[in-house]
């Protein structure tokens, strides 16, 4: 292995307690939010299946229903107690692009605390992306923290100033 490459567990053992390992059948429709899995993945169809089709609950209507995020992204700060309605505009923002082509990845609660805001995700790529661009917009000081093997990632964004 090279310096610094992470490598995850082989076959079906992830830490991921939302990976089945299996496919539907298809059509199976989230009665949730009405994502179709279709083609081998989750996806959005403008034309709803017709004939006989299967139900189950998509791996991010499951996460949200246990409010088990797989991303929390913390903002804290007095520029983002400034600007707070423009930030969680583009953190909505990166959840609509992301959405598009990856609809299992969404916000699953913004949360007002003490210090500034917790955003929960259910993807944790989505949680770095927010943090990401949040950081690339409005600069400020991004600390991301993830434990080997573990799925959920901590992004902490702050600026005082």
């Amino acid at each position: 292995m090279r310096e610094g490459e992470r490598r995850g567990p082989v076959g079906n053992d992830r830490a991921n307690p939302y990976y089945e390992g299996r496919k539907y059948p298809e059509p199976t429709v989230c009665p949730r939010c009405g994502l179709v899995y279709q083609d081998g993945r989750w996806q959005w169809v403008e034309t709803p299946p017709s004939g006989v089709v299967h139900h189950s609950l998509c791996p991010a209507c499951r996460r949200e229903a246990d409010r088990y995020p797989a991303g929390l992204v913390y903002l804290s700060g007095g520029y983002f107690t400034a600007h707070r309605d423009e930030i969680l505009n583009l953190t909505r923002n990166q959840e609509q692009i992301a959405a598009a082509t990856r609809p299992l990845q969404r916000i699953m609660w913004i949360e007002d605390h003490d210090t500034g805001v917790e955003i929960a995700t259910t993807d944790s790529h989505l949680a770095t992306r927010i943090a990401r661009a949040v950081e690339s917009a409005c600069k400020g000081t991004l600390t991301i923290k993830q434990a080997p093997q573990e799925p959920l990632v901590r992004c902490y964004w702050e600026r005082d100033d």
